[in-house]
């Protein structure tokens, strides 16, 4: 019961601090907006090609020529202008020169392609509709053989014949859903900085002593404050979840339980960090400013402030990189492989940095 009202009393007193506002709460929201506002061009995952231009040279007669000219009227829909050309036109050099994107032989022995490598998205759309023509043609004929006659040319071609599903979420990021993201992996970080101070601040506000004369065993006092500002910091973390979703439409998926305890176990690390660097620190002021430079760092090199190439060896290094990797597998693919792993990640260096906390205060007098 005394581990309750100790945590109680310390949830309370977190939340009185205009600090605790500012920094957990207004600070990441302010950043979002402005970062997700002002980068959201630097997250436009499409491209514009423009119209494909293809010639065509058709040298056959009878099925397979109604075929092209269907396919070709079909593909306009898509803006692939097919354009027959005379037999006295040299089709290779007009793509050569860059009059055309492609170039399309038909004879009698089958169907030769030429595309202009200077343009390979369009060369790679010619290919794409070519090779899928083909495919279709072959088997109709195959059909056909058994019945002579019985094909007729599809003037009204459907491609839902084959569906197809990608493995990997179609959706992307935008500017605000990756800082949604970001900004709150980093502010969970910031849970450091109370963490710091969360013994050591008894010390310096000279009530430590009263703490250790009350009729509670100092295990209890240190539960208790460790649990009330893990709460505390968590409950930030939520708003701020809550905030991004509601207000600035930014997408978490369909894991968000997930997400949250995810989170929870990085407030957990952060606390467990600041709190061991309050130990291994000599003064209270040191221990913040160590915590403050190592979360910048962290911060920095995790992509907080812009995405950074997750092939970078200093990517892998900073905590923040696993969290945000891991959410947005998480959010975008539906991959949760890597959130138990993550999660233990962080528990298990908040054993370490707690084992020193633990150690330190049980060789002290007080706290």
């Amino acid at each position: 019961m005394n581990i309750v009202r100790i945590a109680v009393k310390e949830i309370k007193s977190d939340f009185r601090d205009a600090r605790t506002l500012f920094f957990m709460l207004l600070f990441p929201i302010v950043l979002m907006f402005i970062l997700g506002t002002a980068l959201s061009h630097a997250f436009q995952w499409t491209i514009s090609v423009g119209e494909v231009r293809v010639f065509y040279k058709d040298q056959t007669a009878g099925q397979l020529s109604a075929s092209i000219h269907a396919m070709a009227q079909e593909a306009k829909k898509a803006h692939i202008n097919f354009q027959k050309v005379p037999d006295d036109m040299n089709g290779k050099q007009a793509v050569q020169d860059g009059k055309a994107d492609g170039y399309v032989e038909i004879g009698l022995h089958g169907v030769e392609l030429y595309t202009n490598e200077h343009n390979k998205v369009k060369g790679r759309i010619v290919q794409g509709v070519m090779a899928a023509f083909v495919g279709q043609y072959q088997l109709a004929m195959a059909v056909s053989q058994g019945q002579p006659g019985s094909f007729q040319p599809n003037r009204n071609p459907h491609g839902e014949y084959i569906q197809e599903r990608s493995l990997r979420s179609k959706r992307k990021p935008g500017a605000m859903d990756y800082y949604a993201v970001a900004m709150t992996t980093m502010i969970a970080l910031y849970s450091a900085l109370p963490g710091s101070s969360l013994l050591r601040g008894e010390r310096t506000r000279k009530t430590a002593d009263r703490l250790l004369a009350a009729p509670v065993r100092k295990s209890e006092i240190f539960i208790g404050k460790l649990a009330g500002n893990i709460v505390a910091n968590f409950l930030c973390v939520a708003v701020v979840i809550l905030f991004s979703k509601l207000v600035f439409h930014a997408y978490w998926g369909r894991h968000l339980s997930l997400v949250y305890l995810l989170l929870l176990t990085e407030v957990v690390l952060a606390i467990s960090f600041g709190l061991g660097m309050s130990y291994l620190a000599r003064t209270e002021g040191a221990a913040r400013t160590i915590a403050m430079i190592l979360i910048q760092l962290v911060s920095f090199f995790g992509g907080a402030y812009f995405p950074i190439d997750e092939t970078k060896w200093f990517a892998h290094l900073s905590p923040l990189s696993w969290m945000n990797e891991t959410i947005f597998k998480m959010v975008y693919a539906n991959d949760v492989s890597s959130v138990v792993p993550t999660m233990l990640l962080n528990v298990g260096l908040a054993a370490l940095f707690l084992l020193i906390a633990v150690a330190s205060v049980a060789r002290r007098e007080g706290l």
